[in-house]
């Protein structure tokens, strides 16, 4: 009898741990090289794209400066550091963050941190810039650190933002968040003592409440369950969370057995249901005529109406089940989860969900015919029809923008070849194939051009300046065949936007 041959599995070869922590800290400090000279180059670009202005208010990221020779939608200047910081070019700020594989909302504040740390805090930006030096990174201050300072200081004033400068250079490198945060509150009330007090004042103004749209586990979109965080008035927590606590009871003792945590979440949606309005407004009620009237009912305005575009795949609708099994896929008959696409927000969720939804109280359910998205459909007019926007906006679910994420419902709908008013009739130019959805922003770096350089943008009325080139000065783009959009930069670089996301072609 032949005994079974066995294989010999050799032992992997020891490896030397001192030798794997010296390839480790090697990376990172080059790692750190990279991110520094990316930096470097950011607040140089941000240099280049200036005309010299001073900004001067204090307050949020991206203020604009107003100049009213302006060509309306063109370039204008805006202010992403404090004040002393100099204004930059608006559309620079496409180019720069398209070229570094970012979206605008990415990029912007990247430039505006260059421009804080370079011009507002010298002394943190010469610590950042000792990261690129192997022999001096145990003492530079990383990017990542800088960049959470700056977003700190630039509400500062330039005294403020000096002050700390001074303070903190030495010890940034180590210092700890919370530390840098009691420093610039030092710096406000020393050196801005009015907007202290106006802060103390207006505590209350940083109360906010916000349901995200993005599912708490990325991976699986499909779980339906999304975060949601806020801080509110002490007394109103208080209310709050008092009414959840009863309503969980409630729920509780109408039979639902899920823990105490889950019921807690299932009571605020029923909250939302029972109090879709309130009577603010000391109305008398109205009453029907019938003995029973509920006054609180008739001041009660109806619930807003919430828009779900829901996409279901002819296998979930009719999907079955077998007995007390698990759903039967109509298409594979395997067993699985069927799947909807929803648009907004950008999730998956499943069919069974749907139907719920569908089966709730006051839900008005409204089906639409299946649109042949290879379809194509033309009208003579610049207006753009309903029924050539909504395959535009199936077809092409986001912003056409390399990079650029946001859903195409309510962004422009551009031309992509300029819509001429005396073209020929029959000439189709607002058509499924010259669209595409756009965020105004991005719409307007492909109408206007951007300036050369640290020119000046364009003021109406005024003369050519130097290096003014306006075909080859502003976004370009155009759609093959296959539904990609090709984008060309100002300064020639080039991108491929499909469904699946942006592919730089340099």
């Amino acid at each position: 009898m032949n005994q079974p041959s066995t294989a010999v599995v050799e032992a992997p070869p020891a490896l030397d741990s001192a030798a794997l922590l010296a390839t480790a800290r090697e990376a990172a400090a080059t790692q750190m090289a990279a991110e520094v000279a990316t930096f470097i180059a950011v607040a140089d670009w941000a240099d280049a794209h200036t005309d010299g202005t001073i900004g001067d208010h204090i307050g949020p990221l991206g203020l604009w400066h107003e100049d009213p020779h302006a060509v309306p939608g063109g370039d204008r200047y805006l202010e992403l550091g404090g004040p002393g910081a100099p204004l930059v070019s608006e559309f620079c700020l496409h180019e720069i963050s398209a070229a570094l594989g970012r979206s605008v909302a990415s990029g912007r504040p990247l430039v505006g941190d260059a421009i804080e740390l370079r011009h507002r805090l010298p002394r943190l930006y010469a610590r950042v810039l000792a990261g690129a030096d192997p022999t001096t990174q145990n003492r530079a201050l990383p990017v990542w650190r800088a960049r959470k300072i700056a977003a700190l200081t630039r509400s500062l004033t330039a005294e403020g933002a000096d002050f700390v400068d001074r303070n903190l250079a030495p010890v940034a490198h180590r210092a700890t968040m919370p530390a840098v945060e009691r420093l610039v509150a030092e710096a406000v009330a020393r050196f801005d003592p009015e907007n202290a007090e106006l802060d103390r004042a207006d505590a209350d103004a940083s109360r906010y409440f916000t349901i995200e749209t993005t599912p708490v586990d990325a991976a699986s979109p499909w779980t339906g369950v999304v975060p949601v965080h806020g801080t509110l008035d002490l007394a109103d927590a208080l209310d709050l969370d008092n009414a959840v606590q009863r309503v969980a009871a409630d729920l509780a003792a109408a039979g639902c057995d899920a823990d105490l945590d889950v019921r807690r979440s299932m009571a605020v949606g029923e909250l939302a249901r029972r109090q879709t309005a309130l009577d603010l407004h000391g109305a008398d009620p109205v009453s029907d005529g019938s003995s029973d009237a509920n006054p609180a009912d008739s001041t009660r305005a109806a619930a807003r109406q919430v828009v779900l575009y829901v996409h279901l795949s002819d296998a979930a609708i009719t999907a079955h089940r077998s007995g007390d099994g698990p759903e039967i896929d109509a298409a594979t008959g395997a067993t699985g989860i069927d799947l909807a696409r929803l648009e907004n927000p950008r999730s998956l969720m499943t069919a069974d969900q749907v139907r719920d939804w569908c089966r709730a109280r006051d839900t008005t359910v409204i089906v639409k015919p299946v649109i042949d998205l290879a379809e194509h459909v033309a009208v003579d007019a610049y207006e753009v029809p309903d029924r050539i926007a909504e395959r535009v906006r199936l077809d092409r679910p986001t912003c056409a923008f390399p990079y650029c994420g946001r859903p195409a419902r309510g962004l422009d709908l551009d031309h992509i070849e300029p819509y001429r008013s005396n073209a020929a009739p029959g000439a189709g130019q607002t058509s499924t194939a010259n669209l595409a959805p756009l965020c105004r922003g991005h719409h307007r770096v492909k109408t206007h051009p951007s300036p050369t350089g640290s020119s000046p943008p364009r003021h109406s009325g005024d003369p050519d300046p130097p290096g003014w080139d306006p075909p080859d000065r502003r976004w370009r783009y155009h759609r093959d065949p296959l539904g990609t959009y090709l984008w060309t930069s100002p300064h020639g670089l080039k991108y491929a936007v499909d469904p699946t996301g942006t592919t730089p072609l340099d």
